[in-house]
């Protein structure tokens, strides 16, 4: 059993077959025994996300409301979520000065970085953000990208 904080670049993976789906789906699955991360903020963009699917022609309405709903499902049942509270966004700040990225990158690591303070556990952070990536690794953590040729989690 693995503990990984994941963004939404790497989640949406979960319900949007790109590259990388069929890795991100072999850990996050409940069957595979990992702790899956996410911040609060991933619950907006997956729901933008899919939005933006449907109205980029890509699903269908039916198909958005379905991984709409599978992913708020799999929020309340699956996922532990960071919350957006005061001392997180505070991190963020930090992590904005810190590293030079944009908000909703920033909320990410911060709530990577809220998530191992709070909990005590040492994090994978998983991401296909090319701008995140190099931040966290900053931070500390052992990232991985399931868009890269060799991710780390089939080697562990």
């Amino acid at each position: 059993m693995s503990d990984f904080f994941v963004d939404t670049s790497a989640l949406a993976k979960r319900y949007i077959p790109e590259t990388g789906s069929a890795w991100v789906t072999s850990w996050v699955e409940p069957q595979a025994g990992n702790v899956i991360i996410i911040s609060g903020i991933t619950i907006v963009e997956m729901i933008s996300v899919t939005a933006r699917r449907e109205h980029e022609g890509h699903i269908s309405t039916t198909d958005r409301v379905r991984l709409q709903n599978d992913f708020l499902l799999h929020v309340e049942n699956e996922y532990l979520v960071m919350e957006l509270d005061k001392d997180l966004l505070g991190e963020a700040r930090n992590v904005i000065v810190n590293y030079q990225l944009r908000t909703l990158d920033a909320l990410q690591l911060a709530s990577a970085i809220s998530a191992e303070k709070t909990l005590g556990i040492k994090l994978t952070l998983i991401s296909a953000d090319q701008k995140l990536l190099p931040a966290a690794t900053s931070a500390g953590f052992v990232t991985d990208n399931p868009e890269g040729d060799y991710p780390l989690i089939a080697r562990i």
